[in-house]
């Protein structure tokens, strides 16, 4: 019988949701026996107010705010036993996603939701939503 989710892309932001998100790609990357993938999208316009500091002067301002992401979530993957890569892009987030997830011929996007209200969402629309909508894979959306 083949299997049919092999390869499982999870971006991650560093919220609360990205991570649970993470914790249950896992399990199933577990269960499935796939490959899993930690995306992180850098955004051009970023960091966000609240979010990350600024990167200090000198330094690489995607590899600075990637490895502040990453701390947050990197303790759950050091614990797992499958097999898992990194991947940093720059962009808009579910522009992004969805290009590495048809680039990379993924079976499953697994991403946290931010839990925005109907107003919000309907101002700003949510990363989530995009990725739903436009993906070349099936997606998961993790509360």
């Amino acid at each position: 019988m083949e299997r049919y989710i092999k390869k499982i892309l999870v971006p991650v932001d560093g919220s609360p949701g990205s991570k649970k998100a993470l914790e249950q790609a896992i399990a199933l990357a577990e269960t499935a026996k796939a490959a899993l993938t930690v995306l992180e999208v850098i955004e051009d316009f970023g960091p966000l107010p609240g979010y990350y500091d600024a990167a200090p002067e000198g330094s690489n301002r995607i590899t600075w705010i990637s490895e502040q992401r990453f701390e947050k979530v990197h303790p759950v993957l050091t614990e797992t036993k499958i097999v898992w890569d990194r991947k940093i892009v720059e962009g808009y987030p579910a522009e992004q996603i969805c290009k590495v997830a048809a680039d990379g011929k993924y079976d499953l996007i697994m991403l946290g939701s931010r839990g925005l209200g109907a107003v919000a969402r309907f101002l700003v629309g949510s990363v989530s939503d995009r990725v739903v909508h436009h993906a070349p894979c099936t997606v998961a959306v993790v509360r």
